[in-house]
């Protein structure tokens, strides 16, 4: 790679033994990865993760490089604002983080935008797809390694979506259904991101949707499921997309490699994948995996529920987090939802039962087998597919017919 005579200090341990760690690991990575060289970052978005084979490492490297010394170079780099088990507070002060973001992978957090073409580090797949795709700011998907390593040294290798020819588009997906709802738009996401599978680098454009019909719940919607299948963490809407004004922009005038159609049978597909025969499920989930509620649902949710009661033959959950929760107790939103029988979150849910509620994460896609939960209904399809890995039976509703499953207290077609 071709370093600058700063990163080959950095590297020969001129700025610590921290700084030289963590550059050594992003070289490692560009080689790799074929990349010509490092390149700064302007944002740096963390998430928190374990070491899968060991947990405690996760703490003990990052410590160690706090101990020697190192610090965020990136000039925004934003740890997460909720604790964990392995991770504190106290952590990332060493590091003079700047603490901004619920720590569940996801824009509608406190998320200070980037602009169009910086370079940054995401958090998730979701947050790395947002910002690919909606504000044309440059990313890949890392896990914590690199994201902290590029935090600390305040680059990153240039390779993936840091480059410009790796932005066009490549697949073309022609829509030709209504979308009515965000769930429809979250069925969307995971019908791309099954259709390409392994091939989830070719970037999908996605045309026939009129901008008038588009809201940004939509775009949050399609940003948390179209990763989901595969790990495609960059699209391109045709009138959204700041690099996809036109057809022709977006693919750079070059023809798609594959095309297909969505209609109402696709789409519908995806809702049949995700059902059940049974009369009642074991919980509705209102949120799920990193994709909880929104203010505009909050509301559209009390509104569904004033006056109205869920049954208690199931839990029916509301994961809502961080700034959207603090508006809705303080303007009483809460308070409507509590009075109907919905539990905030998986807190309540868990009182009573022999658990540690730190260890299912808030939400039920983590929980779900060891709480001996069988049948979910989720009003988004990450959520419905990430359950499916403990052989759980996930249901995909919209949030009206979630509501209406909940106060009557059985499954309903869609």
């Amino acid at each position: 790679m071709q370093l600058t005579k700063d990163e080959e200090k950095m590297l020969s341990g001129g700025y610590g033994e921290g700084y030289r760690r963590a550059i050594e690991i992003l070289v490692k990575m560009g080689e790799f990865y074929d990349a010509k060289r490092l390149i700064p970052v302007s944002m740096a978005f963390l998430t928190i993760g374990p070491s899968p084979r060991k947990p405690g490492k996760t703490s003990e490297w990052l410590n160690k490089m706090a101990d020697q010394g190192a610090k965020f170079k990136c000039p925004l780099a934003m740890a997460p604002l909720e604790s964990s088990n392995f991770l504190d507070f106290e952590l990332h002060k060493k590091f003079s983080g700047v603490f901004g973001i619920g720590g569940s992978g996801h824009p509608r957090n406190l998320f200070c935008q980037p602009v169009f073409g910086q370079h940054l580090v995401a958090d998730g797949t979701a947050v790395t797809h947002y910002v690919n795709s909606y504000i044309g700011a440059r990313a890949n998907t890392e896990c914590f390694v690199g994201q902290y390593s590029a935090a600390i040294a305040g680059k990153t290798p240039e390779y993936g979506f840091h480059l410009p020819e790796n932005r066009l588009g490549k697949t073309l997906f022609n829509i030709k259904t209504r979308l009515k709802d965000e769930t429809d738009w979250s069925a969307l996401g995971y019908y791309i991101s099954k259709t390409l599978g392994t091939h989830y680098w070719d970037v999908p454009v996605i045309n026939g949707i009129n901008p008038a019909d588009i809201w940004h719940d939509a775009l949050i919607a399609i940003c948390s499921s179209i990763p989901a299948y595969g790990a495609c963490v960059h699209s391109l809407l045709v009138g959204i997309s700041p690099e996809a004004h036109t057809l022709e922009q977006a693919f750079g005038g070059a023809k798609p490699k594959e095309t297909f159609t969505v209609g109402p049978k696709e789409l519908q597909e995806v809702y049949d994948t995700f059902s059940t025969k049974k009369k009642q499920p074991d919980m509705i989930s209102i949120g799920g995996f990193g994709v909880n509620v929104s203010i505009e649902n909050v509301y559209k949710l009390a509104q569904l529920l004033d006056g109205k009661k869920v049954s208690t033959n199931f839990p029916t959950v509301a994961l809502i987090d961080g700034p959207v929760r603090t508006v809705a107790d303080r303007v009483g939103i809460s308070d409507i939802l509590k009075k109907a029988g919905v539990m905030l979150g998986m807190g309540e849910y868990l009182k009573g039962r022999n658990v540690d509620a730190a260890d299912f994460s808030n939400n039920p896609v983590m929980a779900a087998s060891r709480l001996g939960l069988n049948t979910i209904v989720f009003f988004d399809a990450k959520s419905c597919h990430y359950i499916g890995n403990q052989d759980i039976e996930p249901v995909l509703k919209n949030l009206e017919d979630c509501v209406k499953i909940a106060v009557t207290g059985k499954m309903e077609g869609r």
